[in-house]
């Protein structure tokens, strides 16, 4: 099968779809010999963001899959924002979306034209909020419209109008691919055909998550957590938007009537590590900060783990929970949506009400003080991953999505020419 697939970011930029379409390429190609272009931006950092970082060479072959890095239009950011700001300010009201999408949604004139001309079976593309995503609504003035999949991951925790432009893209799709069941659920509500939209979420090597004993209490050791303390933590983006604000609050409360509790953070440097810094100075709580680590490091870090916690009250899947069950660790994460979908409540894992601090205390004090179902909830963790979301599992329901794609899309095409 030839593929082209399409991301605003791809390695070694950094995120949740990034990760997702390097491991779907470059196992597409060594599981099933496809052959694999992804067409991408030229940017480490996200279109709609202000921040640009150059990456290069604009084409290579990484992973035996053939990487297009394309430029994108940017000098009009600044005039589009102020313009919004004004506009706002007079009417009311937002700019038009045909307006503001050419500021957040990826406008890339040479994207449109690579997605025209490619000569594939078929095109997936990820996220919905990119213009990309348009392709079906002008593919057919093309001269070889192709079928397209879409890999929304969309967060619906929140309900958008039934005119959003995001579920018009949804319907537009031969095959929409939704990381839990609650997306899929939700978008057929929306009136997205039920038989177009699959549920497949994301996947991991559970292998690489695993720790010898000895550098887990080196680790301890090195940080100075004794055998009978517990670890709470988190392992991600450290950003208040992944829940780590809420993670902090918990903790202080948590601490002050249990000093044999501690709470590890690891991620990347971003603009809140400093106010999580002044934390851990200004109250001397046992918070133990780790930043830029390696990827080797994440199986010690999760194994150092009691309990895992995302109090994210934003997320479309949360590969983090997958990785702390592949260490066989009980995770919590927030009583919303996706999470809800992924997360089996007393099995493998507790819940909260998103933004109360006091529920999860109560849900962590569950876990601190019962080692046995600690014990269960990460076996069942384990198993879960193990039957659902290792990456020979994830990447054959992906390219079974690509068949659904295109046997979709031929019908389609068959009816447009029965309608001339």
């Amino acid at each position: 099968m030839k593929i082209l697939h399409v991301s605003q970011n791809y390695f070694p930029s950094v995120g949740g779809p990034q990760y997702t379409m390097k491991h779907v390429s470059e196992k597409l190609v060594s599981y099933y010999g496809d052959a694999v272009d992804v067409c991408t931006t030229d940017s480490f950092y996200g279109p709609e963001t202000k921040l640009y970082k150059r990456i290069d060479p604009p084409v290579e072959k990484v992973g035996q899959v053939n990487v297009n890095r394309l430029p994108f239009i940017r000098w009009h950011y600044p005039f589009l924002e102020v313009g919004n700001k004004v506009f706002a300010k007079i009417t009311g009201k937002a700019l038009p979306y045909f307006i503001l999408k050419r500021r957040w949604g990826l406008d890339s004139p040479a994207i449109n034209k690579m997605m025209a001309s490619s000569n594939v079976d078929v095109i997936m593309a990820t996220t919905i909020i990119y213009n990309f995503a348009d392709y079906p609504m002008w593919r057919f003035k093309t001269k070889d419209p192709k079928p397209f999949v879409l890999y929304g991951a969309i967060h619906l925790h929140k309900p958008l109008p039934f005119n959003s432009p995001l579920i018009a893209r949804a319907k537009a799709c031969d095959c929409y691919i939704a990381n839990t069941e609650f997306e899929r659920q939700e978008l057929i509500k929306y009136g997205v055909e039920g038989n177009k939209v699959v549920t497949i979420g994301t996947g991991i090597h559970p292998e690489d998550f695993k720790a010898d004993e000895q550098s887990v209490l080196n680790f301890k050791k090195q940080h100075q957590i004794a055998q009978d303390e517990i670890v709470i933590g988190f392992i991600g983006r450290l950003v208040k938007g992944k829940g780590v604000a809420i993670l902090i609050d918990a903790f202080r409360k948590l601490h002050a009537s249990n000093k044999r509790v501690k709470l590890l953070l690891a991620g990347g440097t971003t603009d809140y590590v400093p106010a999580i810094k002044q934390v851990i100075e200004t109250e001397k709580l046992p918070i133990i900060l780790i930043e830029n680590f390696g990827d080797e490091q994440k199986g010690v870090l999760y194994n150092v783990l009691d309990v895992f916690v995302l109090a994210s009250q934003s997320e479309s899947f949360g590969v983090v929970f997958l990785e702390a069950w592949a260490c066989k660790k009980p995770v919590i994460g927030t009583r919303m949506g996706a999470i809800e979908s992924l997360l089996s409540e007393g099995k493998d894992s507790l819940l909260f009400e998103a933004g109360d601090v006091d529920d999860l205390v109560l849900q962590l004090t569950h876990l601190i003080n019962n080692r046995e179902k600690r014990e269960s909830f990460g076996e069942n963790g384990y198993k879960k991953v193990m039957d659902n979301f290792t990456w020979p599992v994830i990447v054959a329901r992906y390219r079974k999505a690509y068949e659904l794609g295109i046997e979709n899309f031929k019908t389609l095409a068959g009816d447009r020419t029965i309608k001339v």
